[in-house]
């Protein structure tokens, strides 16, 4: 056991990056096009083609959220064409690099013992961390941008270096810097406090210039130039750049859009179950403030499918129970790391905001959760009193749950009992945070492998195969025929792999008129896939015409109880007198029926 336990301290790491190369690599076996990530590979085609015209890629809708990340992937695309699989490996590879630096940044820090192969296992078992894996989404670019943030943070690296890592969290999600910018503010101030004075003054405003000017000067190129693509969403937080974007920042912070339980339709609120109702001043303060708790204990804030209540309120409780002792031992990676937990999770609550976006911030809850284990424990009572807030937050939350209840409940009753065991047995039993650590990422990952299977990527893979099938389907078209064909759930993947890459830079807001690039902003031409639209088939009709559209196609399911979208026109198509069944073509539990077009 000891030879074994010594093995993994050393070498553990590997072990963990072998163990997400196979999971992901796996996982292309039955991948499928979730959430964003046909949008982001949409946006690469568009950058490759720029690329292979001898263009650069700043004019054209490649910069929804960021381009960094998806530039090595374009240029791979040169060679290979557009491919989800290979924008999915490229993920892959990337959240090896993030484990690897995770452990390094922990490494850093706890520099002897199991506690930095601990901490990055309980990072790859995490239910976001596996469900983004085989994906294309932007939740892995950005949680390496963030941990090079912190690295450098441990590391004790120069400002401007923090302020250049910055750019990475901003190319990989703009609101996550937004989250972390006022904590590394005030971490700055506290770094290089020295009393009220000039030295103060200046050191400050020299760290402050030499942190935040890479990410000013981003944003400027970003509006008057043509050297970085237009990200919107980061614009809009900027008073006078865009139509509309300041307003919808500021509506997602009313108290309506931010404490809404998004979990699903009619789930329990805590505005229905304990708000006041009579209706004053007081009354409406008091609602307020039930809203934003209700916001903290729902499932889709802290919960098995972002990061469990179990784990997120012990680190968060022990932030700030232990700030004082280490802001006096100036020990600045503790304090940094909890100004960017304190940071990130009061913006997370005010702002309408649900499960994955917790995930960047998932390394530093892991750190804070490792000092709950390593070092609270050494005090009892505030390890207690930790262990009672959590239960009893946790406790409330299961009245917002609306399935697997009691699957939940046994769960959390497992992981008290083993904070308890751990608390009286860690002095005698050597490796009982081995075995904690192991037995929580045991469950986390057994939570994310039944999701694969009951409803994520596996599950849809069963029911309609691999993306759908959508590569099967475009092979019975011609590239040069202009198509009307219903989603069946692939999204922006028809787009992709026809070569449609008509897309306004502008599609979210409109720049302000005065915004230099406003009238530089362009995109291609070709778009050849269409879909149906409206109950009746007059607007079909209409498009047709509009886009002279050659083959209209609808897929639909032979499952009970299941159904495509517009499968409902099938009937209608049939006896449409300007439309003329050309052929039926079996896929899996879904049929592909092809008219011709008569003119």
């Amino acid at each position: 056991m000891r030879k074994t336990l010594k093995f993994l301290e050393s070498k553990g790491i590997y072990i963990l990056i072998g163990l997400c190369l196979i999971l992901g690599l796996s996982a292309l076996l039955f991948r499928n096009a979730t959430l964003d990530d046909d949008l982001y590979l949409w946006e690469t085609s568009i950058m490759t083609e720029a690329l292979s015209r001898g263009e650069w890629i700043g004019d054209y809708a490649v910069g929804t959220h960021g381009f960094l990340f998806k530039l090595p992937v374009a240029l791979i695309f040169l060679l290979t064409g557009p491919s989800l699989e290979i924008a999915t490996v490229w993920n892959i590879l990337l959240a090896c690099i993030s484990l690897y630096l995770f452990y390094k940044i922990l490494k850093t820090y706890f520099t002897k013992g199991m506690y930095p192969f601990l901490g990055t296992l309980l990072l790859l078992c995490n239910f976001q961390f596996i469900l983004n894996l085989p994906t294309y989404m932007r939740e892995i670019p950005v949680l390496l941008g963030f941990l090079v943030v912190l690295y450098t943070l441990v590391k004790k690296k120069p400002y401007w270096v923090t302020g250049l890592a910055m750019l990475l969290v901003l190319d990989g999600k703009e609101y996550v810097l937004f989250m972390i910018a006022p904590a590394l503010a005030i971490y700055l101030l506290l770094k290089e406090w020295k009393g009220f004075n000039l030295k103060t003054i200046w050191e400050t405003f020299r760290g402050g210039m030499q942190m935040f000017l890479p990410t000013i000067l981003f944003f400027l190129l970003m509006i008057f130039t043509s050297i970085i693509p237009v990200n919107m969403y980061a614009l809009s937080v900027i008073p006078g750049v865009t139509e509309g974007g300041v307003e919808y920042q500021i509506d997602h912070f009313s108290v309506e859009k931010a404490t809404t339980n998004r979990i699903e339709e009619g789930a329990p609120e805590i505005q229905k179950e304990v708000a006041i109702k009579k209706e004053n001043g007081f009354s409406k303060a008091v609602n307020i403030v039930i809203s934003y708790i209700g916001k903290i204990i729902y499932p889709r804030s802290f919960s098995f499918i972002s990061i469990p209540k179990m784990i997120f309120f012990p680190a968060l409780l022990t932030s700030i129970l232990l700030f004082s002792k280490f802001i006096k031992k100036r020990d600045y990676t503790f304090v940094s790391f909890a100004l960017i937990l304190w940071s990130y999770i009061l913006i997370f609550v005010l702002r309408a905001s649900f499960d994955r976006y917790l995930f960047p911030i998932l390394p530093v809850v892991v750190y804070f959760f490792i000092i709950f284990i390593k070092e609270l424990v050494k005090e009892r009572k505030k390890f207690l009193f930790v262990l009672g807030i959590t239960v009893l937050l946790t406790s409330l939350g299961l009245f917002f749950e609306v399935d697997y209840i009691g699957f939940k409940i046994v769960l959390n009753i497992v992981i008290f009992f083993l904070y308890v065991a751990y608390l009286l047995l860690h002095q005698k039993v050597k490796i009982m945070p081995t075995i904690l650590f192991g037995i929580l990422s045991a469950i986390t990952f057994s939570v994310i492998a039944y999701f694969f299977y009951a409803n994520g990527q596996l599950h849809y893979y069963r029911l309609w195969g691999k993306d759908y099938e959508v590569k099967k389907v475009l092979e019975y078209f011609e590239e040069d025929e202009n198509i009307m064909i219903n989603d069946p759930g692939w999204n922006m993947l028809i787009n992709v792999y026809r070569g449609d890459n008509r897309y306004d830079p502008e599609w979210k807001w409109e720049f302000k008129d005065w915004v230099p690039r406003k009238n530089r902003l362009k995109s291609f031409e070709r778009f050849s896939a269409f879909q149906p639209t409206g109950i009746s088939i007059a607007n079909d009709v209409q498009s047709v015409e509009s886009y002279s559209i050659d083959k209209v196609a609808l897929i639909v399911s032979t499952l009970d109880g299941y159904s495509l979208g517009y499968e409902h026109k099938l009937e209608r198509y049939m006896n449409a007198d300007w439309l003329l069944l050309e052929k039926v073509i079996p896929l899996k539990n879904k049929e592909l029926y092809i008219f011709n077009v008569l003119r």
